[in-house]
């Protein structure tokens, strides 16, 4: 009986309280406050310096007109189309990153000889600008699909690849040893113990990517005019008249980015909310 009150106990200290919750939704409506008055005080004051002449408008249009060019755009299935089009490039990009970083990352972060030999060679490569493959990208493929995938590739796959080497790396090595003891076979280590060790950095590492990969992607779009959102942007660009049709493209892409982010945060919230670091009661 002794045992099963003091199992409780412990479930009751590891059980936030009324007090505790009520003080964590408070400080969730207070940071939302903040946020929404954040985002108002920028929308005014953009307002305010361009209706003043501050900010010529041939360079920058008011948020009224942004907000009227995005509204027109949204009934359209060309702004559609478009969106569906970065995004499609966007998660392609992703998933090739995803496939080739973390087996890559599992293999070169179990073995110490390995992890020295590369180690070296991955950091002078992550330090190559991507877009300086867009030239050759283009000459090669086009203003294609292709084009953006071998920039985001190149872009991504090294946070994801560094980011999966160290989480390997960093398993406790006693809980390598009461495998080895308990003579566990290697897919059993690596899916039993190395990939659930592993996982926090591995989230990190795709929620990097992940946004590395959509800046890319519309920076393709944009400098290569690769169809979507970017090569909108670029267009809109060249004539006044289409100035706050630019504008509201570039909002469209920041909303894509918030959306995205949020959408990555709760898939890695969700999928390890076993870890004590997303464990919530």
């Amino acid at each position: 009986m002794s045992t099963v009150f003091a199992d409780e106990k412990v479930m009751a200290r590891g059980r936030p309280d009324g007090d505790a919750r009520r003080r964590v939704d408070r400080t969730r409506a207070w940071r939302l406050a903040g946020s929404a008055f954040s985002f108002i005080a920028l929308i005014v004051v953009w307002q305010f310096v361009v209706h003043r002449g501050l900010l010529s408008r041939r360079a920058v249009a008011p948020p009224t007109a942004v907000a009227d060019a995005l509204w027109n755009m949204l009934g359209t299935a060309e702004f559609w189309s478009t969106l569906g089009s970065t995004v499609r490039t966007w998660v392609t990009g992703l998933l090739v990153s995803i496939a080739i970083a973390i087996p890559v990352g599992l293999v070169l972060g179990g073995s110490d000889l390995l992890y020295r030999l590369f180690r070296v060679a991955i950091d002078f490569l992550r330090t190559i600008p991507p877009i300086v493959l867009l030239p050759l990208a283009l000459l090669v493929y086009g203003a294609t699909q292709q084009t953006a995938l071998l920039v985001i590739v190149f872009g991504s796959v090294w946070p994801l690849l560094l980011q999966t080497m160290y989480g390997v790396h960093q398993v406790d090595p006693v809980a390598k040893d009461v495998a080895q003891a308990y003579c566990l076979r290697r897919h059993e280590v690596v899916f039993d113990l190395v990939v659930p060790s592993a996982a926090p950095f591995i989230a990190t590492g795709i929620r990097i990517a992940a946004t590395m990969s959509l800046l890319l992607t519309i920076g393709t779009e944009l400098l290569g005019g690769v169809p979507g959102i970017g090569s909108k942007i670029a267009i809109a660009q060249t004539q006044y008249a289409t100035i706050p049709t630019m504008y509201a493209y570039v909002v469209a892409a920041t909303a894509l980015g918030v959306v995205l982010n949020l959408l990555m945060m709760r898939l890695e919230r969700r999928a390890l909310s076993w870890h004590a670091a997303h464990r919530t009661a």
